[in-house]
C-alpha cells in the first residue's frame, strides 16, 4: 500500500451539519481527501444516491432500520473498494432521504466489479450509479468549498 492511501484508509472523518432548504443536511468527508487527489490517480468520479424509503420526520434523516442498512452499505463500500486502491470514498451526504457517496477511482470497470461484489441480503440495494471524468475533482471541491465558507 502506498503512503497516501495508507493515511486515508486510517477513516478520519470530518462532520458538518446544517439545514439546506429547512432540512437537515449530513457531510461527511475525508480527512486527508487532499492526498488522494494530489496523487491524480482518481480521475473518475462516481456518484451513489440511496433514496431512502422511511423518513424519520423528528430527524429529516431515514428511520432507523433503514439508516442501519445505509451504515453498513457505507462501510460494505470502504471494505470492497479501498483495500486494492482502484478507490477511496471520499464524501457521504445525507439529505431530504437521500444518502449519496461520492467517490474517486483508478479504473471504472474494477470499480464496477467491487461493486457487484458487496453482498446483499434481501435483493438489491436500493442505488443509482452515475460515473463522469473528474480528474480535477471539481464534484467533491463544489461541496466541501460550501462547508469551508460555512465554518
Amino acid at each position: 500500500m502506498n503512503k497516501d492511501m495508507a493515511m486515508l484508509v486510517n477513516n478520519r472523518w470530518v462532520r458538518a451539519s446544517g439545514d439546506l432548504h429547512q432540512k437537515p443536511i449530513s457531510i461527511q468527508y475525508r480527512e486527508d481527501w487532499a492526498l488522494a487527489q494530489e496523487s491524480e490517480r482518481y480521475p473518475v468520479c462516481v456518484q451513489i444516491a440511496w433514496h431512502a424509503e422511511s423518513l424519520d420526520e423528528s430527524t429529516g434523516f431515514p428511520a432507523n432500520q433503514e439508516q442501519n442498512q445505509i451504515l453498513a452499505f457505507h462501510q460494505a463500500l470502504q471494505d470492497k473498494l479501498e483495500p486494492s486502491e482502484n478507490a477511496v470514498v471520499v464524501m457521504m451526504i445525507t439529505h431530504d432521504a437521500i444518502n449519496q457517496w461520492i467517490i474517486y477511482c483508478e479504473d471504472l470497470d474494477v470499480m464496477k466489479t467491487a461493486l457487484d461484489d458487496i453482498p446483499t441480503e434481501q435483493g438489491l440495494y436500493p442505488i443509482e450509479v452515475v460515473a463522469d471524468d473528474d480528474a480535477d475533482w471539481q464534484t467533491f471541491r463544489k461541496v466541501h468549498e460550501v462547508i469551508v465558507q460555512k465554518t
